[in-house]
């Protein structure tokens, strides 16, 4: 979830689909965690994310990557 979090984050062009644990991604990028680990986290169970180059972007998912308290 943290590599779908990051390449959508970054709006690295690629088509992403979680549903309870089963993730699906074509393109995307591995968090680069040189210096800083990246804490971001998609906060649901399932969704689905299609991001363009041109940094277009349509997702099901409309909460943030950041870690809640």
């Amino acid at each position: 979830m943290r590599a779908i979090a990051y390449s959508m984050d970054l709006l690295i062009p690629g088509l992403y689909i979680w549903l309870f644990g089963f993730i699906f991604r074509i393109g995307g990028s591995a968090p680069d965690d040189i210096p800083y680990k990246y804490g971001g986290k998609i906060h649901s169970s399932a969704g689905i994310a299609l991001v363009l180059p041109g940094y277009r972007i349509f997702t099901t998912y409309q909460g943030s990557y950041d870690l809640l308290p």
